[in-house]
């Protein structure tokens, strides 16, 4: 495929970001990036799919490797949990769901009863954040028998082991990884539109984004995997991220209001990764420029290295596809390396 800088026009406003970039030193680290991946013989050189940078309302560049091309499906692993972020929103928006404040109870009484006074203060915001105060081991080896993801994943019945563990501390204390919160919002979603989380995904985020091409992982019961099933195409993952750059609206239509992705990029609570915050689903990061200035940096995020960046103050978004499971990942050296250092 030949070295090229794609341009296409998207209609979002000017007024979008409040700083800017030079376009000759953001196509110049790109084009380095770019040669890295095509001549390096490192593996992790080799595990890379894709590279997209948008910037001030374009696709600067777009490219795929190593024998993936545009219309490929990648499983984009924990990036589907911001998908279903931006589900809930919409089905709040819409009066399926009156707020993130209802208690998961009222969706779930056979499973959190109003007696257990730790379950029964459970609240969709704190399944959002990752703040449900459930028992929950995940950031350990996926050979290890207490890996609740991985018994989750086996136990064929996934919503029902999510909702079946018991607590640890009360809610809202802490964030603590839990790929069970996101498939019980799905549960949550499903309850309340009566229609199953790919339907409503389809009518009320993938059409009017434009895309049609995607495939969910489901388990025993046909219930699809809310905590990283979800395979797309890198320039349909991309629009998500257009979305949240563009407070929630596509083309002139407001698909999730504002006030819920200002709600979605907050960040509420601090992780135990790096320097990061956590928002609804979504990773909050501070990150520091060479003059010294901080910018805040949103990101979608998943295993092996699908990761998309979003810039709000430069209208900038990186999106990369990696299989970087247990080599470096080219993401985060890019962003800390390259584009960090040009951002004035």
């Amino acid at each position: 495929m030949k070295n090229v800088l794609f341009f296409i026009l998207i209609l979002i406003p000017s007024n979008i970001k409040s700083q800017s970039i030079e376009n000759i030193e953001l196509d110049s680290v790109i084009l380095t990036l770019d040669k890295l991946i095509e001549n390096e013989s490192r593996k992790f050189f080799k595990n890379v799919e894709s590279v997209i940078v948008f910037y001030d309302g374009i696709i600067r560049f777009e490219k795929y490797y190593n024998g993936f091309h545009k219309d490929s499906l990648h499983h984009i692993q924990s990036q589907t949990k911001s998908i279903v972020s931006l589900l809930m929103g919409i089905a709040i928006d819409k009066g399926f769901v009156v707020s993130e404040n209802d208690l998961v109870c009222d969706y779930f009484p056979e499973y959190l009863n109003k007696l257990d006074n730790l379950k029964s203060g459970i609240t969709i915001k704190d399944l959002l954040t990752m703040s449900a105060g459930f028992k929950w081991e995940e950031m350990i080896s996926l050979e290890d028998p207490l890996n609740d993801n991985i018994k989750m994943y086996r136990s064929g019945k996934w919503l029902n082991y999510a909702l079946s563990r018991p607590m640890a501390e009360k809610p809202s204390i802490r964030f603590n990884y839990n790929s069970g919160c996101p498939m019980i919002i799905a549960g949550i979603i499903e309850k309340a539109t009566k229609m199953s989380l790919d339907k409503f995904a389809e009518i009320y985020l993938f059409k009017p984004l434009g895309i049609t091409d995607y495939r969910w992982i489901k388990d025993s019961t046909g219930f699809c995997h809310a905590g990283g099933g979800l395979y797309l195409k890198p320039s349909d993952m991309l629009k998500t991220g257009i979305l949240l750059l563009n407070s929630g609206k596509w083309e002139n239509q407001q698909i999730i209001s504002e006030n819920h992705i200002k709600k979605i990029s907050h960040p509420y609570f601090t992780t135990n990764f790096d320097s990061s915050y956590y928002g609804y689903f979504y990773w909050i990061r501070e990150m520091v420029l060479a003059s010294g200035k901080t910018t805040t940096v949103v990101s979608a995020e998943g295993a092996g290295g699908q990761l998309l960046y979003i810039f709000p103050e430069y209208g900038l978004i990186v999106a990369l596809t990696e299989r970087n499971f247990n080599t470096p990942q080219i993401g985060p050296i890019f962003i800390r390396e390259s584009v960090l250092p040009i951002l004035k």
